[in-house]
């Protein structure tokens, strides 16, 4: 018995080191992601800054009226700029400047907008409000996208691995060999011709109408009439490599020995499908979902755009026309953050798997 007691506390600390040492490499990689980001925001912001201070500095020498002679000229515009360097911080090493702005952003310091404020009634200007007004709506398309493409994929690619060769895998095959690739925002363009213009059935350019309707399933059905046509693009083009990954996952468990001795014993296809086949895949499905949910949120968040919703995607391409600096990176700061959440969580799965990986034995 106290043998037994003190193997479950060995896993546990086990397991509990595991989580402990997944979560700090997290943490170090975000650090490191947002000092990078410091680093090119400090290159952009200090090369428009020090052009200022130059003209500031002229402008010193035309206020100071006549001067003697160019030794006097030069003491003016040295000491302005020598002033205003030390105003913006630019007189200390470049290191520790990068480092304090890449502190502030994790202190989510991120300064105010000069192009984008918060919807009626707040209309805030603050980087952090804005971030968190749209990054829900942004999360919402990503992640129902993901699952129902991840749901979708497993049934269909079970059933190609089902009957390898069969007119449902050669069919799925070749529209897989058609999609892959596509980018999202071209077949977003062409969804929104078609089934907004050509055909009107979707809405597009909002989260919901205007004057939201009565009671809640009214309401719900609103939300939904806007988040369909960018949900069902993002399904479309991701469907058919989860069906094909997950096909080849399956089909090579169910050619080993013992599922074809299973299969004469009378065992059901289903459950042979379910216990062998999706069980071994179980790890490729989870990556699988992870890197589909972390690269939508990178390369996909252009369909925001391209439809009109508003979210991180469409606040990104707005500051960056404008060159919206505190906004860009603190936008860029929102998605390193989502990167290394859902690879953070793809890790500790990964020991929920294989209890050999969290209880230290990797």
């Amino acid at each position: 018995m106290a043998h037994h007691h003190h193997t479950h506390r060995s896993l546990a600390r086990g397991r509990l080191r595991f989580i402990a040492r997944r979560v700090f490499r997290s943490l170090i990689g975000y650090f490191v992601a947002i000092v990078c980001i410091s680093a090119l925001v400090n290159a952009t912001m200090e090369a428009t800054v020090r052009s200022q201070i130059v003209e500031a500095a002229q402008g010193a020498v035309f206020a100071a009226g006549k001067v003697a002679s160019a030794e006097e000229v030069s003491a003016i515009k040295r000491d302005t700029v020598a002033r205003l360097e030390k105003s913006f911080g630019l007189d200390k090493p470049r290191w520790v400047r990068i480092l304090s702005r890449a502190w502030s952003v994790v202190r989510l310091d991120l300064g105010t907008s000069r192009s984008t404020m918060t919807n009626y009634p707040a209309r805030s200007r603050l980087v952090v409000d804005i971030i968190k007004e749209r990054i829900k709506p942004t999360l919402v398309l990503f992640a129902s996208s993901t699952i129902v493409a991840i749901a979708l994929g497993l049934w269909l690619g079970t059933g190609m691995a089902a009957k390898p060769g069969g007119r449902l895998d050669r069919g799925a095959g070749l529209v897989t060999m058609l999609v892959y690739g596509t980018p999202s925002w071209w077949l977003g363009t062409f969804f929104v011709l078609l089934f907004v213009y050509v055909i009107p059935i979707f809405k597009i350019g909002a989260l919901r109408s205007p004057e939201a309707p009565a009671g809640l399933l009214a309401a719900a059905l609103d939300y939904l009439s806007y988040l369909a046509l960018p949900l069902i693009t993002l399904v479309f083009i991701k469907l058919w490599s989860f069906a094909y990954m997950t096909r080849a996952m399956v089909v090579v468990p169910l050619q080993e020995d013992f599922v074809i001795a299973a299969r004469g014993r009378g065992i059901p296809e289903r459950a042979i499908l379910t216990r062998h086949g999706l069980r071994t895949a179980a790890p490729g499905v989870m990556t699988m979902a992870a890197q589909a949910f972390a690269q939508a949120i990178g390369g996909d968040i252009l369909l925001e755009r391209v439809m009109t919703r508003p979210g991180l995607g469409s606040a990104l391409f707005s500051a960056l026309g404008v060159n919206d600096i505190p906004l860009i990176t603190g936008i860029m700061a929102a998605l390193t953050a989502i990167y290394c959440v859902t690879y953070a969580l793809l890790d500790l799965s990964y020991g929920m798997l294989d209890p050999r990986i969290a209880y230290g034995s990797e």
